[in-house]
């Protein structure tokens, strides 16, 4: 089955459990058990979907392989906000990670897109697609750094973005850039 990973800040969850919900070609959606991932599973069955949570080490090797469509989710928890550095490391492991067992991952953090653009280089020549959310054109450099900050501080404001909707236009942008990749996903399952 061809297989999406997402990698996603928790700022995201529940845009991405909405993304995820609407999508009715999933066959399944598996979520990392982490720290952060209840809600995400509590939102996906709120809205009708039944996800299967795993662990990292039971993620089943052919899962690529299948016919179907499949999503799996794990998101960043607190720990990797200490440093810019730190961030980028710990992403960089996960997409080292998920990529092999993955057709494509979509990195659901638009804020962080300037920390990996000299990333991206190095997993051009991986057997996956990999593919970051595009920035909000309306917001400078300047503004995805203070994002960057406020996540790497931990800060209220950070808190309060998790309750926040994400612009309808974002939102759309996003869910544009997962349909995107599922398209590259799924056309490139079937070339092969």
């Amino acid at each position: 089955m061809p297989l999406m990973s997402i990698i996603g800040c928790m700022e995201y969850e529940k845009e991405i459990a909405r993304i995820l919900a609407e999508d009715k070609t999933i066959e399944h959606i598996m979520v990392v058990d982490d720290s952060r991932s209840s809600e995400l599973v509590s939102d996906l069955k709120h809205m009708g979907v039944k996800p299967e949570v795993m662990f990292p080490e039971t993620i089943p090797p052919g899962l690529k392989k299948s016919k179907g469509f499949n999503v799996l989710v794990t998101l960043q928890d607190d720990n990797v906000y200490k440093s810019s550095q730190h961030l980028k490391n710990e992403t960089c492991e996960k997409i080292k990670f998920y990529g092999p067992v993955s057709n494509g991952v979509l990195m659901f953090s638009p804020s962080c897109r300037e920390l990996f653009k000299n990333e991206i280089i190095d997993f051009c020549n991986s057997k996956f697609i990999l593919e970051l959310l595009p920035s909000d054109d309306n917001k400078n450099t300047a503004h995805l750094k203070e994002k960057l900050d406020e996540c790497l501080s931990g800060s209220d404001s950070k808190r309060e973005a998790q309750t926040q909707i994400a612009s309808p236009e974002m939102e759309e942008k996003h869910r544009g850039c997962y349909n995107r990749l599922k398209d590259m996903i799924l056309t490139a399952k079937i070339n092969s």
